[in-house]
């Protein structure tokens, strides 16, 4: 892998020193091969990851080719949540309260997990969320893989477990699968749980053949969302980065555990929420295009002579993107940050209250799925 690439093993967000979520934390019990976990926009050390290892929201984990990670769940939704987290997987976990329920959600940004949530608490939720659908659960043992082409299957050992994509429900139990093709089309199928293991791993490898005969296609799509979308986002951080000042502020204050006045805080969230308002519309697609890159230059560049069936724009975008790689890391993780910080700001300037302040902060973190249609490599199902 190339050394340009070894910082992508972050998602793209970050967390505090003392997490907002002191409530929600997830315990390493069983590892093995290449795992990496980022907080502050750092990695921990090596030898800071072992069983026994706490992570809190927002803190990124990946795991390599050979990665494996399983997390003990401790959330206010249920006292008892089991994660296994498979090889070349990269996600992060959030706790939100709204007026409504209680929400944890586990962000998957790529790869695979395998979940067992106990009972949940009443308007309790427990979420697995792609950037295409969200899977919501009550008592459930339920797998979710996600392919670079942006499809998706979910499988269901034990339990009840609903899918939800472009706003369409679909109850999955065990004898059924649940798959949404790259371009968006649900379907459910019946499959025994004894062969579940056997179609996913034909379900993969069939995703990356397509992939393979189809990668030029799609890295022409998603260069052309890059120079689409990069613009943009740039524009909306810089606004925000300029206020630096605040944000460092803030830091301090959440950090040593202490409160501004409401007149204070509200003028603070005055001065930040034109620019969250905008760069919170674009920093969703833009992670999304960005780790779809990742992994589409990755998988096509393993076929010999496909890159160079690029268009010039095509191939002259994807060296700036690889060149730019690490800046937009950092920045992507830094608009994470001060999403997180505003939403202390926000609370403060409500006079604490548990809730956010208006519906602009209703499921701030948890944006809704969306679909960056590429040109569906392979067909359909």
């Amino acid at each position: 892998m190339k050394r340009l690439k070894a910082s992508l093993f972050i998602l793209l967000c970050l967390t505090l020193t003392v997490p907002l979520s002191a409530d929600v934390s997830a315990v390493i019990v069983d590892i093995m091969g290449e795992v990496q976990v980022s907080r502050n926009g750092s990695f921990l050390n090596e030898s800071e990851i072992d069983y026994g290892t706490e992570l809190y929201t927002h803190d990124i984990l990946h795991t390599g080719p050979d990665g494996y990670v399983e997390l003990s769940l401790e959330t206010p939704v249920s006292p008892d949540i089991s994660i296994k987290v498979m090889e070349g997987t990269t996600l992060f976990i959030e706790h939100n309260l709204t007026r409504q329920s209680q929400k944890t959600t586990l962000n998957l940004h790529r790869g695979a997990v395998r979940t067992r949530a106990a009972t949940l608490i009443r308007n309790g939720e427990f979420n697995v969320k792609t950037d295409s659908s969200v899977m919501g659960i009550r008592g459930t043992t339920f797998t979710v893989n996600t392919a670079p082409d942006t499809a998706m299957m979910v499988s269901c050992r034990e339990g009840k477990v609903v899918c939800t994509t472009d706003g369409e429900d679909a109850f999955i139990q065990p004898g059924k699968i649940y798959e949404t093709s790259s371009s968006g089309q649900a379907a459910i199928r019946a499959l025994a749980a004894e062969e579940i293991d056997d179609y996913t791993r034909s379900w993969n490898e069939e995703r990356m053949e397509a992939l393979m005969i189809n990668g030029v296609l799609s890295l022409e799509h998603y260069a052309n969302l890059y120079l689409q979308t990069a613009p943009g986002f740039l524009e909306s951080f810089t606004e925000l980065d300029s206020k630096q000042e605040i944000f460092r502020k803030w830091e301090k204050i959440i950090e040593k555990g202490q409160t501004m006045s409401m007149g204070d805080a509200t003028k603070d969230k005055i001065a930040l929420s034109n620019g969250i308002i905008r760069l919170r519309s674009r920093l969703p697609v833009m992670e999304h295009v960005f780790y779809t890159l990742y992994d589409l230059t990755d998988i096509v560049g393993k076929s010999p002579g496909q890159t160079e069936r690029l268009s010039k724009t095509a191939g002259r975008t994807l060296q700036i993107y690889e060149k730019r790689q690490n800046e937009f890391i950092e920045k992507l993780t830094l608009a994470r940050y001060y999403f997180k910080i505003f939403l202390e700001i926000d609370k403060q300037s409500s006079g604490h209250s548990l809730t956010p302040s208006d519906d602009l902060m209703d499921d701030f973190l948890l944006d809704d799925s969306f679909f960056v249609v590429p040109p569906a490599p392979g067909g359909g199902f």
